[in-house]
């Protein structure tokens, strides 16, 4: 790969509206906010903000070099709808076009969005020797797919040369049923990106009357658990966010966390939650609650 990434990068797919719809100066200066800080990894994509994340992105970024960038092919969004296209010269027109939105001549890492299985044969075929040639040319650093689809990842990082694995929301305090692929890809040395880690909202809000999660309301199922979660927090004096960040960063296949920031504020309100401290034995009440799985690792074990 010969690429040193961050441990932490800068999600852009809120730009341009996902819950609120954020001004453009917002997101700019959000961008060079966290450059300050030292978050340098800058991930986005065609599909966020139907083409325009990728724009404001390459305005923030123009004439600087103190950054590296990750964004993605092979997912588009028109007037709201997702298009998708694996042939060569789709990707190469989607590639190209993320290239001129950014203003830029190559990118650090390029993911294959959310590749679907219908296309599984294509995608080994056609896709991923595509992006081979590009990242031979010098114009991509790495390649990488990206989705929230369990089985997705489980078998295209089976099938394919990767050099990374972006998975969303599948390794959560809500959500471990990612672990025993989590372990594969350490035992294998493919370094993780995990995204979603607030699984789109709940772990970071709380169970408040208007808490999203998967992009949608949360279900009284899922706010239930929160609330249980909730309450150990309350008796360690940990806060949520705190606790859902530090326990996907614990595991030793995740590389990167990618953390969706909309403004200044958010972003260091979310770069605060690593420094707090959390004690072994709240890590050891969930476990014995089975609110997370007993084999995630946690600071104590």
């Amino acid at each position: 790969m010969g690429l040193s990434l961050p441990p932490i990068a800068f999600g852009t797919g809120s730009f341009r509206g996902l819950y609120r719809e954020v001004p453009d100066d917002e997101a700019i200066e959000a961008l060079h906010v966290a450059l300050e800080r030292g978050v340098t990894l800058i991930d986005t994509a065609p599909w966020y903000g139907a083409f325009q994340a990728e724009g404001i992105v390459g305005k923030a970024l123009r004439g600087r070099s103190d950054f590296l960038i990750s964004t993605k092919a092979c997912l588009w969004s028109v007037n709201g709808e997702a298009v998708r296209g694996y042939h060569r010269d789709e990707v190469l027109w989607s590639f190209e076009g993320s290239l001129k939105r950014l203003g830029m001549a190559k990118v650090d890492v390029l993911h294959i969005h959310d590749p679907i299985e219908e296309a599984y044969a294509l995608i080994l075929d056609e896709t991923y020797p595509t992006l081979a040639e590009l990242k031979a040319q010098g114009l991509i650093g790495a390649i990488s797919i990206g989705t929230g689809t369990l089985a997705a990842a489980q078998r295209y990082a089976a099938a394919l040369p990767l050099d990374y694995v972006m998975l969303a929301g599948r390794y959560t305090l809500l959500d471990q049923s990612a672990l025993p692929l989590l372990n594969e890809l350490h035992t294998r040395g493919i370094p993780v990106w995990s995204a979603g880690i607030y699984s789109t909202g709940i772990l970071a809000t709380g169970s408040t009357s208007s808490a999203k999660y998967n992009y949608s309301t949360a279900p009284p199922q899922v706010v239930e658990q929160v609330r249980q979660l909730e309450h150990v927090c309350a008796r360690h004096s940990v806060p949520l966010k705190a606790a859902a960040a530090q326990f996907v960063r614990q595991h030793p296949a995740i590389h990167t966390l990618v953390l969706g920031i909309e403004s200044v504020v958010q972003l260091i309100d979310t770069l605060s939650t690593f420094d707090v401290s959390i004690p072994a034995e709240f890590w050891h009440d969930l476990k014995a609650l089975n609110l997370i799985d007993p084999a995630s690792p946690t600071p104590e074990t």
